[in-house]
């Protein structure tokens, strides 16, 4: 009985055999170890839930550089939602607002390269990049993917001063300069699409800049400005009620709901400038955090809750999905179109 304190009994071949319990204790110990080897690893499973592995093992972060309840804060908020479900992990969005949004990003350039800190950018990053505003250009960031792409659109107070797109050209070509149309932020997304229909409609426009969305549609509703360039889903209710109307919207196919509204391509304006929305990390996040993280993305922009917000906000009209690849392709593009244009201001 003394010799069993120190050996277990094992079958083997249908016969006992002795083992040592030190023995016993290697061999599960080994066995753990590899079952724990087998457990690690960054995957997706077949449900796009992250595995339990090494990433990501804590809270994320999403960075906004602009104040609560704008449109990058609110796009940023409902992904965040979507990407903690799948990623199975709590998504925190912080609100670094300055400097057109370069706070944010130079914010995500100086904390560590592990796909914890996530930036929500906007067509302003691309405009900072060509005005030089910011020490962060694109090689400093990965391009984890584009969900939005707004509609951008020229509106004026029905019924006032023009009576449709063709008028508002015309009267444009005749007094050069006199017509003022209003924007959010001087040398920002807005000022350059005026620009730009500037350049290719052949006329001179006066551009008021204004410090918020607010401001600006009680400046048209007052008629202290003759038009504003906005999004559908800010101006919906004025657009509704019929106080106001798009003369143009800068897009290449016809908008659900709106078809008797003009597009840009139709009038001879190639210009479909729209506000675009997606997610950078640190351009050292290694590949396989980008990837988890893109699936994340992708999968949250086409769950039923994300598209819901989606169409309440008129964000639904134009595709605005890129992955990874083809958003930073994207970007490169904008920033040579945009440094031209400021270049001529």
């Amino acid at each position: 009985m003394e010799e069993l304190q120190w050996f277990q009994l094992i079958k083997k071949d249908g016969e006992y055999m002795k083992m040592s319990k030190f023995s016993l204790l290697s061999l599960l110990t080994i066995l753990l170890l590899v079952l724990q080897g087998c457990s690690s690893g960054t995957s997706a499973n077949s449900d796009g839930k992250n595995s339990t592995g090494k990433y990501p093992e804590r809270d994320i972060e999403i960075v906004v550089g602009w104040g609560a309840g704008g449109g990058t804060d609110t796009f940023a908020r409902s992904i965040a939602k979507e990407m903690s479900d799948t990623l199975d992990v709590n998504i925190n969005v912080v609100n670094l607002p300055g400097a057109s949004g370069a706070n944010a990003g130079d914010h995500t350039a100086r904390q560590p390269a592990d796909g914890y800190t996530i930036w929500a950018i906007s067509s302003n990053y691309p405009i900072n990049v060509a005005r030089k505003t910011t020490p962060h250009d694109l090689s400093q960031y990965k391009a984890i993917g584009r969900v939005q792409q707004d509609t951008m659109s020229l509106q004026v107070l029905k019924g006032k001063k023009f009576t449709d797109y063709e008028d508002f050209i015309k009267q444009a070509k005749g007094s050069p300069g006199k017509i003022s149309v209003g924007g959010t932020g001087a040398v920002g997304f807005d000022e350059l699409v005026l620009r730009q229909f500037e350049e290719k409609a052949g006329i001179k426009l006066n551009y008021i800049s204004y410090e918020d969305a607010g401001e600006m549609h009680a400046a048209l509703l007052g008629g202290h400005i003759d038009g504003m360039l906005e999004e559908i889903g800010p101006s919906i209710a004025q657009i509704e009620d019929r106080s106001v109307e798009m003369l143009l919207a800068f897009t290449d196919k016809k908008l659900e709901g709106f078809e008797e509204t003009p597009i840009s391509t139709e009038k001879g304006i190639d210009l479909t400038e729209g506000q675009e929305r997606g997610l950078l990390v640190h351009a050292d996040t290694p590949d396989e955090i980008v990837d988890a993280l893109q699936q994340a993305l992708e999968k949250a922009k086409d769950s039923e809750e994300y598209m819901k917000y989606e169409k309440d906000s008129y964000l639904h009209l134009r595709d605005g999905w890129l992955n990874g690849e083809d958003f930073k392709k994207n970007l490169e593009n904008k920033i040579k179109t945009y440094e031209s244009i400021v270049e001529g201001l």
